[in-house]
């Protein structure tokens, strides 16, 4: 069975949510200073030591017209600094999911539960990740 690890890579945290089938579940996030990814990168590859994720499904967030745009260009180069860090990881094991709305998403349904802006900002980036990697599952389950 395949362990999935799904990604929202914003420019001081990352929203983790993982599955070991059909459903996404939550993670944690994982902070570090504005900008360094070389920091992500390392808090990441030790959150992931021994977990045996065999994907890794990161939220691409493409322009409103499905241009890549400096967010995006942003994530390729995360994911750049990833591999390089762990290269017993492979390009093929790297899926880029559109996740336009996603985060607005999050935020829609963190306001309809009626959870304080605190709560909100706390859980946005791992709701967010679990919403791409379910995007991602719902993809390969309408091809199987």
């Amino acid at each position: 069975m395949s362990n999935i690890l799904g990604l929202d890579v914003g420019s001081k945290t990352i929203g983790l949510a993982s599955s070991t089938g059909s459903v996404a579940r939550k993670e944690i996030n994982l902070r570090f200073e504005e900008w360094d990814f070389e920091a992500g990168v390392e808090t990441l590859t030790e959150f992931i030591k021994d977990k045996n994720f065999t994907t890794f499904v990161f939220g691409y967030p493409k322009n409103m017209d499905g241009s890549i745009g400096e967010r995006a260009e942003m994530v390729d180069y995360f994911i750049e600094g990833f591999l390089v860090y762990n290269p017993e990881i492979s390009t093929d094991q790297i899926i880029r999911i559109d996740e336009r709305r996603t985060t607005k998403m999050a935020k829609s349904i963190m306001i309809e539960a009626g959870l304080t802006r605190k709560k909100q900002k706390e859980n946005k980036d791992t709701l967010a990740a679990q919403l791409i990697l379910e995007t991602y599952l719902e993809q390969i389950n309408k091809l199987n």
